[in-house]
């Protein structure tokens, strides 16, 4: 009998047998360890990870969830386990010290160590409640490995049970008191049967919270609400693919986003971190308040690069990307961890199989080790399935949040940055910054892991190599680290043409889009050769880089996809040549041949990580980049209520980027509030500039801006959506028809509404293709008139609009008795006749302001407002009804100002003459089609239902249809078509290669089978070589067929 261990001292009885439990043919575990080991191995699992339950309690966006059958089982039962091990406990102290049994230490502290657990799983109940946690996988995976490892006693239990039946019926047995064994039988399986029922109770989610954070729709998706087990199994997506199944998926069928992964939870985050990281990067500037990144109102603060003081170094997206998402992707790295041991437990298992197959004519082991050895290879290969999908599961999710946090970071830049830095970044190189460098994180992140995951998978690897074959390993890892430097000069390389692809891309983009933008003129002008030319020039370049590329590419996969044969082939070679004793026998054949199979996957995603790798560094810096250029200051413009007067401009001196070239200067403004302010002057005096510097878009290089109020802007190019007219107007507001139609009526709008088929809900093509000039300049002033702000800045909108419908929209909106007449105004326009209206005027010259008053005061001091209203009549572009009402208003103000503007009045009333003729014939055209037009409508509405009218008007007013796709498989005629575009020789070329490279793979296996199972290569050498020259060509064959093929 061996030497007592503590264990055995602390049970009282034999802790491990190995006689017992593994050389027998019926294999059991002592009682000793099933009442320990298998019982504390489920408690240590909960405690070491119940931190991560109490994070997802912390994390958690739901509260109260409402007592139910499920919770309230829960409770019933875990209070039935804490009953039952309680009394374990005190019978373990009542019962023995009654009938003199030696007591133990085990039937004290393992009850006790049940009890706390129990104990804690029931606080989790109402605390998975309260903050609303419908799913643990903590909790279920302690209920799983508790009823698991309670199996085996079972099994005990029922046979010492049956034996003491057999003892009692025995008619010579003496009498035994059996109360204490009988009691523990009945107090273990009642314990069994409820941790089977809480296991069950745990493969089911709770009832969905009463509060959640975020509203949720018809359309959440089912992983929120599924039990850990589902998850898992993701058996929450079987009615999505059951449905993608049946019928094929429209967008209408997905689900909604997660919470989590939404911009409003991801965002804050990324810019608390983002915001630390631009002040460690730049020196503040003296007595600067730190700001925090805050989220409220929809809006994230971000800190602007340029304003905290001189440059460091520059800011780097990679610090909060780390700090941001850096928990999850190492919980994610943690199952990467336990699939690469489970990956090597695999071969191991193959090793025990194969032998007890060897074994099994000369030296037989027990049916029973074979089965196990079996469900063994099955439990890891299952478990490594189940764990590799969770990480790549959270490999996707920090992927999407990463490329979620740069694309949001990168527009919100956009909007911001500063007109200086504007200048070297274009519309296409924003646009890949979005749709291409982001990209390329969420590419990376899935398989970032291999950075250390493939030097721990070879290094394993070639340490179970070398217990089967020795030595001979050295050969092969001599052969891995040949190719390390090789592979470096082409990674190199890549990252070369990587970054003139992104220059090229970013070319073709902003050409594109400039082609687009003015596809009109382009076609009126026929410049489609010329610019198709420049296209295909840009094109010619990209394809080029990218054949270079594909080359490079090409051979860094060729390397390192015959890495793992030339490996093999080496090390094998190696072990028979150096010792005629080594013989390759089944065992170390398909052992080590798994083990190579390990090796190709690191082997093989090496080259794909380290082109990743280049591709993201070069966006990393095309980001950084970008997100360090210079915003625009948003203490340009103050928002001071102390100051007497809603607008205000104090000693202003303003610049587009360039502080060496100021556009306006000494700047002095006052807007009252309620007053309508009149800017004018001849084209490019710094009318809009001033209005650009009130928004804050100009750099502010001394004075000060304040405005106060919420402000409309109407731009001189009106902005108009691809949307309906009504849309377009509301602009995201709620509709109120009342104000809605008093709006359109003053912008003069109604007839226009009533010409378009659809009416008010016709669409608008991209940028108001299908509207004329005048319709988009009042659609845009009208959505500023709707927004009822406090402020409004009107950038000349009467420009593209009639003289008589100008005239309304002045008296309607603009003037004393318009709907903005109680609202604060700034207007910028060259329509002389709205002047004596105005309350006060400026008049810009070369970006200074010459003079300013009223109109009247203005005529009186004969400068350079008289010089403006002189140049305007001489230019002829007034009308005659305006002409007459300029001279009115001179006879009004002051009737000797008339002679000096009597030669230039009598030269405009002529030249308007002349365009009255052409005007009205043209009208009348259009007036005539307009009524018949009109006419064929009445009819039309008179005889027509109002249900299919407005059908009607509905379809009719679609300008884009929706686009439509191919769905269910894809036909022949695509595959035909690919094949013809390739060529049909490089197409079966490809085929046939990658069969013949299928081919030598398999053959290299079948060969190395009938090599380990030919006995006579023990003894001949000719044989021995023979059979690894064959495998080599093989391998060649390989080798041959890839490179090839690829």
């Amino acid at each position: 009998m061996g030497d007592i261990t503590p264990m055995d001292e602390f049970c009282g009885s034999t802790f491990w047998d190995v006689n017992a439990t593994w050389w027998t043919v019926d294999p059991d575990f002592t009682i000793c360890f099933e009442q320990t080991v298998l019982v504390w191995a489920p408690c240590a699992f909960f405690w070491a990870f119940v931190l991560i339950d109490f994070w997802y309690l912390k994390a958690s966006l739901d509260r109260n969830i409402p007592w139910n059958k499920l919770n309230i089982g829960k409770v019933l039962f875990n209070v039935g386990l804490i009953i039952i091990t309680a009394l374990d406990l005190i019978m373990a102290l009542v019962k023995k010290g009654e009938a003199d049994i030696p007591m133990y230490p085990v039937d004290i502290w393992t009850p006790v160590i049940k009890l706390a657990t129990f104990i804690m799983l029931l606080i989790f109940i109402p605390l998975n409640r309260k903050y609303g946690v419908q799913t643990s996988g903590c909790q279920f995976l302690f209920w799983f490995f508790l009823v698991i490892f309670s199996i085996p006693r079972c099994r005990t239990e029922a046979r010492m049970h049956q034996e003491r039946s057999d003892i009692i019926n025995s008619q010579n047995a003496t009498p035994h008191d059996f109360s204490w064994e009988t009691y523990q039988f009945c107090s273990f399986f009642i314990f069994f049967t409820l941790s089977v029922l809480m296991l069950i109770l745990n493969c089911f989610g709770d009832q969905l919270p009463r509060q959640t954070k975020y509203k949720r729709g018809p359309k959440e998706i089912p992983e929120l609400s599924a039990s850990f087990l589902s998850r898992i199994t993701y058996s929450w997506f079987d009615k999505m693919a059951l449905k993608g199944y049946r019928n094929p998926l429209e967008e209408e069928d997905l689900w909604d986003l997660r919470p989590q992964d939404s911009c409003k939870e991801v965002m804050p985050t990324f810019a608390y971190y983002w915001n630390k990281n631009v002040r460690k990067n730049y020196r503040r500037m003296a007595n600067a308040q730190e700001t925090k990144a805050q989220f409220s109102n929809g809006k994230v603060s971000f800190e602007n690069p340029q304003k905290n003081g001189k440059k460091k170094g520059m800011a780097s997206i990679m610090p909060p990307i780390y700090k941001s998402f850096g928990g999850i992707f190492l919980f994610g790295s943690f199952f990467k961890l336990i699939t690469d041991v489970l990956t090597f437990a695999q071969p191991q298992v193959l090793s025990l199989i194969i032998g007890y197959v060897e074994d099994y004519q000369t030296n037989p082991q027990p049916e029973w080790k074979g089965i196990m050895y079996s469900i063994l290879l099955f439990v890891l290969a299952s478990a490594q399935t189940f764990i590799l999908a969770q990480y790549f599961h959270r490999m996707f999710i920090v992927g999407l949040r990463i490329r979620t946090a740069l694309i949001n970071c990168i527009y919100r830049k956009a909007l911001r940055i500063s007109n200086a830095a504007r200048k070297s970044s274009t519309v296409g190189e924003i646009v890949n910054l979005m749709a291409v460098d982001a990209q390329r994180f969420m590419d990376l992140t899935t398989y970032l892991n291999m950075l250390w995951s493939a030097p721990l998978q070879i290094a394993l690897a070639l340490y179970f190599l070398w217990q089967q074959l020795g030595p001979s390993v050295l050969a092969g890892l001599a052969v891995m680290v040949i190719m390390i430097p090789l592979n470096g000069f082409i990674a190199s390389r890549i990252k070369t043409y990587q970054i003139r692809q992104m220059k090229y891309k970013d070319e073709r983009v902003k050409l594109m889009n400039e082609v687009l933008s003015g596809i009109k003129v382009l076609k009126l002008y026929a410049w489609e050769p010329s610019f198709e030319k420049q296209v295909l020039g840009i094109r010619d370049k990209e394809i080029a880089t990218l054949r270079a590329t594909a080359y490079l590419n090409a051979s860094t996969s060729f390397l390192w996809s015959c890495a793992p044969f030339l490996v093999s082939l080496v090390t094998f070679a190696t072990y028979v040549l150096i010792d005629e004793n080594n013989v390759l026998d089944a065992k170390k054949t398909f052992v080590s041949l798994s083990l190579f199979n390990i090796l190709r996957f690191p082997l093989t995603m090496l080259p794909m990580l380290i082109t990743n790798l280049v591709q993201t560094q070069v966006s990393v810096k095309r980001i950084n980049k970008f997100l360090n250029s210079e915003e625009l200051d948003p203490d340009n413009v103050q928002h001071d209520s102390s100051k007497p007067h809603p607008m205000s401009i104090e000693n202003g001196h303003f610049s587009w980027g360039d502080e060496d070239e100021l556009t306006l200067k000494n700047i002095n403004m006052e807007v009252r509030k309620q007053n309508l302010v009149a800017i004018v002057g001849t084209v490019g005096s710094g009318k809009s500039s001033v209005i650009q510097a009130f928004l804050g878009e100009m750099e502010k290089i001394s004075g000060t801006v304040n405005t106060v109020g919420k402000m409309a802007y109407v731009p001189q190019q009106a902005w108009i959506q691809n949307a309906t007219v009504r849309d377009n107007i509301l602009f995201g507001k709620a509709y109120d028809r009342k104000r809605y139609n008093q709006v359109i009526d003053a912008c003069a709008l109604r007839t226009d509404i009533e010409i378009l088929s659809a009416g008010d809900r016709t669409e608008i093509g991209e940028k108001g293709i299908n509207l004329s000039g005048g319709q988009k300049q009042r659609i845009s002033l009208a959505r500023a008139v709707y927004s009822n702000a406090d402020l409004y800045l009107l950038d000349d909108p009467l420009s593209a609009v009639d003289s008589h419908v100008g005239k309304h929209i002045f008296e309607e909106v603009l003037g004393p008795k318009g709907m903005l007449a109680k609202k604060t105004r700034v207007l910028v326009t060259h329509g002389i006749t709205f002047l004596p209206q105005a309350d006060n005027i400026y008049v810009m010259k070369m970006g200074e302001i010459s003079e300013s008053g009223t109109y009247s005061e203005l005529l009186r001091n004969r400068g350079a407002f008289a010089d403006f209203l002189m140049q305007h009549l001489q230019e002829g572009e007034a009308e005659a009804e305006e002409i007459d009402q300029i001279k009115r208003q001179l006879s009004q103000t002051d009737p000797a100002l008339i002679a000096p503007f009597e030669k230039a009045i009598l030269l405009a009333r002529t030249e308007s003459l002349s365009d009255s003729i052409s005007v009205t014939s043209a009208d009348s055209l259009m007036g005539g089609s307009l009524r018949r037009r009109n006419k064929r409508q009445d009819s039309y509405d008179s005889t027509a239902s109002a249900a299919s009218l407005k059908k009607k008007q509905e379809l009719e007013g679609k300008l884009i249809e929706i686009e439509k796709s191919q769905t269910g498989g894809v036909d022949f005629s695509v595959y035909k078509h690919y094949i013809k575009s390739v060529g049909i020789f490089l197409s079966v070329a490809t085929l046939v290669l990658n069969l013949v490279f299928q081919a030598f793979q398999i053959g290299s296996n079948l060969w190395l089978t009938q090599w380990s199972n030919d006995k006579e290569v023990e003894h001949n050498t000719d044989k021995r070589n023979m059979y690894l020259g064959v495998y080599g060509a093989f391998g060649f064959g390989q080798g041959f067929g890839h490179n090839c093929g690829y």
